[in-house]
């Protein structure tokens, strides 16, 4: 009772772990379900789970789409841990992306693209480059275009100022990859200003107008008030590097007006510059002003200093100039300083977050030997209580059984022989009656009881027959049979209801054609009781 409630309680807790794996699988397919059009509801689900019940397996799948939110988000990919632990789980998984399994090749892919938007939020573009090449040869085996065309897009960034026909050259094979996906219309405004952008670089204007226009045109026409806003802010730094001020100074205009608190700084900043270009300088200090004093943006901040300080040159304002680049050198100052202390705690808090794996890893192996050791003592302890505690029988007792066995068998095989030769009378009977049909039944029945007998009795012996000669008709082995016990040619005469002569011939032909044996010192007999 004891050891059926030991096995019973292991089921148990294994059931209730397969359980859990199950459930975590499925909350993981369905925040990978919800990506990349709601990332939030993605987050809710990826909220839901504990990191420390999670596998190796579940926790790479986890890292990526927690990164895919994040990115998604517009917070970029930030945590180096979870992003790197799943990026080398797909690439040992799917041995360098060589794998079939699509799904594999397909998260590979993933996890390179955003490992390296990692690498390109932490200005280390070489390996960025490296990755995203990765990215895009496994993104166009699984088709996932997706991915692919936004690893062309990053590629396009991230060469557009070393290499600006290249740069070019992947943002139009970007925007060649996104028609083949029905996707957010808002990736296709931002690839065609990454286009513009790049044959902004590379001194090509006209091109660049060309896309700034049409994707102004596209948002427009969607009520995107983000990227037309970007478009905006290209279409005012074109024109103000073509010279033509008034149209740079009215895109700029529409820009401010589409701007939200994320991008009012930097479209201030552009309209600043319109004004500054159009010898404006009151209107462009009083924008930069503006700038300076309400702005969290610390780049645009930085910039609008410079800025008034460019003016103050130009109004040979000396004292204005001093204070403007006193408060930007301090400013700065200040603001690397912050930046190294926010650096230094996202160190800190990933190296507590790895301590704490690590923590949670000793943890499991700690009690997986503990279960072990209990299942290791239970196993010694039911052994010599059990096994070894059970009251040994007297010494005459394994005689007495083994003689009651022997009575057993000998009383078997009697009742087995005495079968048989009721069996053979049956069978002789009734061929006395050939033409009576209710003989003929009973007469199948006999012989089917009889095979039946000596397949018991013997070993599967007819069962075997029929599998190694499947081609034997019933009468061979229904003759087979009648040797197997041993039965004299007299009663096969009386069964099958011909002469001695025609039982002869018919057994040496069953020996020649059935057996395919030819030697004429070899029985039948002998075959059959050999077989």
């Amino acid at each position: 009772m004891k050891k059926i409630l030991f096995f019973s309680l292991v089921a148990w807790l294994s059931f209730l772990s397969s359980c859990c794996n199950r459930q975590t699988d499925a909350l993981l397919d369905r925040a990978e379900s919800f990506l990349p059009a709601q990332p939030d509801s993605a987050a809710v689900c990826l909220d839901s789970i504990l990191q420390e019940d999670l596998n190796e397996s579940q926790r790479a799948l986890y890292g990526l789409l927690r990164s895919i939110v994040s990115n998604h988000r517009g917070d970029g990919v930030t945590s180096d841990s979870l992003i790197r632990e799943s990026y080398d789980y797909y690439r040992k998984a799917s041995r360098d992306g060589q794998t079939s399994d699509p799904v594999l090749q397909r998260r590979y892919a993933q996890g390179c693209y955003y490992m390296s938007v990692f690498y390109a939020n932490s200005d280390s573009l070489e390996l960025c480059g490296e990755l995203l090449q990765q990215s895009i040869r496994g993104s166009q085996q699984c088709e996932d275009w997706h991915t692919c065309y936004l690893a062309h897009t990053l590629l396009s960034l991230t060469t557009s100022w070393e290499n600006p026909r290249d740069a070019t050259r992947q943002a139009l094979k970007a925007l060649e990859i996104y028609h083949k996906v029905d996707d957010d219309i808002n990736n296709e405004v931002l690839i065609m200003g990454h286009v513009a952008a790049s044959y902004l670089a590379a001194a090509e204007p006209d091109s660049a107008l060309e896309y700034y226009l049409k994707g102004y045109e596209l948002a427009e026409e969607n009520h995107l008030r983000e990227a037309q806003n970007s478009m905006c802010m290209g279409l005012s730094d074109t024109y103000c590097y073509v010279g033509a001020f008034w149209h740079a100074l009215l895109y700029a205009k529409i820009g401010v007006e589409t701007a939200d608190s994320t991008t009012l700084a930097s479209s201030l900043l552009s309209l600043a510059q319109c004004y500054y270009a159009n010898d404006s300088l009151e209107q462009a200090k009083a924008v930069l002003d503006t700038i300076r004093c309400d702005s969290d943006d610390y780049v645009n901040r930085y910039l609008a200093l410079r800025t008034l300080s460019e003016i103050a040159v130009q109004s040979r304002n000396v004292d204005s100039l001093y204070a403007y680049v006193d408060s930007a050198y301090l400013f700065l100052e200040n603001r690397f300083s912050r930046e190294q202390q926010v650096k230094d705690a996202v160190v800190i808090q990933e190296k507590k977050q790895e301590a704490v794996r690590h923590e949670t890893e000793l943890h499991g192996w700690i009690i997986a030997f503990v279960l072990v050791f209990l299942l290791l003592m239970a196993g010694i302890v039911f052994y010599f209580y059990y096994v070894r505690k059970r009251p040994v029988c007297q010494p005459d007792a394994p005689v007495e059984v083994e003689q009651h066995l022997l009575e057993q068998h000998q009383q078997r095989t009697l009742t087995h022989a005495v079968q048989q030769k009721r069996l053979v009378r049956r069978l002789e009977s009734a061929h006395k009656h050939p033409s009576d049909s209710k003989q003929e039944k009973r007469t199948e029945r006999a012989w089917a009881e009889m095979e039946k007998l000596i397949n018991e009795t013997d070993n599967d012996f007819v069962k075997k027959l029929r599998q190694q000669y499947p081609d034997f008709k019933e009468k061979d082995v229904h003759l087979c049979m009648l040797v197997r016990l041993k039965e004299s040619n007299a009663t096969l005469v009386n069964i099958f209801n011909v002469g001695e002569s025609a039982v002869k011939k018919r057994k040496s032909t069953l020996k020649k054609h059935g057996f395919h044996i030819t030697d004429a010192d070899i029985t039948l007999e002998q075959i059959i009781e050999n077989f």
